[in-house]
């Protein structure tokens, strides 16, 4: 999730480019105007109002992405601890570590992959299954996902790909699924057992 590039010319390049879109915006702006008059003056309004929904909708994912990046870099030493809290069976204490810090995740397809497989791990199937779900149903639409991936680099068993990250998921679901259902049918036995005992 690290960039190569050292902070200062990240800054550098951006505000170039922005100089840039901001200078050929203007310069259009202004041609349109002067050709069709008030005409023009709308159009281009229409196109910048366009361009800043485009920029919102488009940038937005990428903001969280950062954030959260800066705050996960901050929590990554209470999540190396999760293991062995889960080993030493204090579960509850990893679950509240884990989602303290992932609260702050945005929605993506990676994330939700991490959460599945950590709640799998502390023996919270139903939870597990619902963010496997997700992942899957976010999985081709996350424009992260493939650089996420890549970065993970299939360390540890990690999908290195869009295809292998579908493929691990699909498998996750299958072998989580049929014991949900069996603790979905034991819940409604003892639910059923119970209105009974209560008549």
């Amino acid at each position: 999730m690290q960039s190569r590039l050292p902070r200062w010319a990240i800054i550098t390049l951006t505000a170039l480019a922005v100089a840039v879109v901001l200078g050929l915006i203007s310069w259009g702006g202004f041609a349109l105007i002067h050709k069709w008059g008030a005409l023009g003056l709308g159009v281009f309004l229409v196109i910048l109002i366009g361009l800043g929904i485009f920029l919102y909708i488009g940038l937005k994912p990428l903001i969280q992405y950062y954030k959260f990046n800066k705050y996960y870099q901050k929590q990554e030493g209470q999540l190396k601890n999760l293991p062995g809290l889960l080993q030493a069976g204090r579960t509850q204490e990893a679950l509240a570590r884990f989602e303290g810090v992932m609260k702050h995740a945005p929605d993506s397809a990676y994330i939700f992959f991490m959460r599945a497989n950590f709640l799998q791990s502390a023996g919270k199937l139903p939870e597990a299954l619902t963010a496997a779900n997700k992942a899957l149903a976010l999985s081709g639409s996350d424009p992260m996902l493939a650089s996420m991936l890549k970065e993970a680099g299939g360390q540890m068993g990690q999908p290195a790909n869009v295809a292998e990250f579908k493929e691990q998921l699909t498998e996750l679901i299958q072998s989580i699924e049929p014991r949900v259902s069996a603790i979905r049918m034991r819940r409604e036995k003892a639910r059923r057992e119970k209105k009974k005992k209560s008549r």
